[in-house]
């Protein structure tokens, strides 16, 4: 298998709700998806899968499991004897265009930018299930992501992103937006509930381990009481 795209039009798939909008049924489209993808059932077609997890995930029971009912090309870090259809991820040719990756998915982003530089293909990208929003991991990716599509429209390809996720999303144009003076004040507002959120968090600590003091001290009282009723003499009592 070459590293490359095969047709003009390229669809990333992650596994978030947009994923049911991907063009399964458009046959101009080569899809390239995440592994994880062969337990959506909502996926119904995918040309190419990757998996750069390290042996620690994918040698886990179930992943090894679930990757074997794939018998498609499988892009891992390196090719793996016990999956027949691996093929090494080439890491070399797609770390010249820059060496950050924090998801599966810039590096198929990363793939499709190297593939578009050889060839001229995919003129077009598009991302489906990439919603990057609400989880902490994702707030990390999501940069990482927004990164390699400018990378790809500044070198002249198209692409699009499913809505309903965060990526190239904001609250609105910068200083043009139609702005409430109010806002201001429920920014205030959230500042000061949340430094007094953080008080009452320090005062939480400090109460807890004061009681953690005071617990140790009645076991140590409990423990003295016990040896004088039993007419013993506790040993620095």
């Amino acid at each position: 298998m070459s590293d490359i795209c095969t047709k003009e039009k390229l669809a990333i798939l992650g596994t978030a709700p947009s994923l049911s909008m991907a063009p399964y049924d458009d046959e101009t489209f080569e899809i390239w998806g995440v592994s994880t993808l062969l337990e959506f059932e909502v996926a119904k077609r995918y040309d190419v899968l990757f998996e750069m997890h390290s042996d620690g995930y994918w040698g886990r029971q179930d992943v090894t499991k679930r990757l074997k009912k794939w018998d498609g090309p499988l892009y891992m870090r390196e090719k793996v004897k016990q999956f027949s259809n691996s093929v090494a991820y080439p890491l070399n040719d797609v770390l010249k265009y820059g060496r950050y990756h924090t998801t599966t998915i810039t590096y198929m982003m990363a793939l499709a930018y190297h593939s578009y530089v050889e060839t001229g293909k995919p003129f077009h990208v598009g991302m489906y299930g990439v919603a990057m929003e609400h989880d902490e991991e994702y707030g990390i990716q999501r940069p990482c992501c927004e990164y390699w599509i400018g990378k790809m429209e500044g070198a002249g390809i198209d692409v699009s992103v499913a809505p309903g996720g965060a990526l190239l999303e904001s609250s609105g144009l910068y200083g043009y937006e139609n702005y409430n003076p109010i806002c201001l004040d429920l920014k205030q507002r959230i500042l000061a509930l949340a430094q007094t959120e953080a008080q009452f968090r320090e005062q939480e600590n400090e109460a807890a381990k004061n009681a953690e003091q005071h617990i140790g001290a009645q076991k140590e009282a409990q423990f003295i009481l016990k040896m004088l009723q039993r007419g013993q003499s506790p040993q620095g009592a």
